[in-house]
């Protein structure tokens, strides 16, 4: 049976280009949402860091990503369905990412991401919360 090669995401040639050359970054940045080619521009001029984009429409299963041995970072601006950020994580974990990082850009970080709820008498989650998988994450949620 013939493996079919998967695609690269949005700025993966030039990710290859860089690990080739033996320079790999310290991060990866995946930007998904209506802003991700911008902030990807913005990560890739920096010397420490490379970004991806997962682009509206795509599926990131469908994708290889070259993410092996580096800690990733997704920055999700909310506007991308929950089940797709879960894939996203599954597949960045599949080539073993160092760790997946689900930064959600949308949420200001200076409220409390719980609180107490006397009626129930548990702890509620008030806001969506960064969320750090590593490789042997078998089970991602956001």
């Amino acid at each position: 049976m013939e493996e079919v090669t998967k695609k690269l995401p949005a700025y993966g040639k030039m990710l290859v280009t860089r690990l080739n050359w033996g320079n790999p970054p310290d991060f990866i940045y995946v930007c998904v949402g209506g802003d991700a080619f911008r902030s990807a521009q913005k990560h890739n001029k920096q010397p420490g860091t490379s970004a991806l984009v997962l682009a509206p429409g795509q599926d990131p299963s469908s994708l290889h990503w070259p993410v092996s041995g580096i800690p990733v970072i997704v920055e999700w601006d909310g506007s991308a369905p929950v089940g797709l950020i879960q894939t996203l994580a599954r597949c960045l974990l599949k080539p073993s990412a160092l760790s997946v990082t689900i930064y959600p850009t949308w949420v200001d970080y200076t409220t409390p991401a719980y609180g107490f709820d006397i009626a129930t008498q548990r702890f509620v989650q008030l806001r969506e919360t960064l969320r750090i998988y590593g490789r042997r994450a078998s089970h991602v949620h956001a």
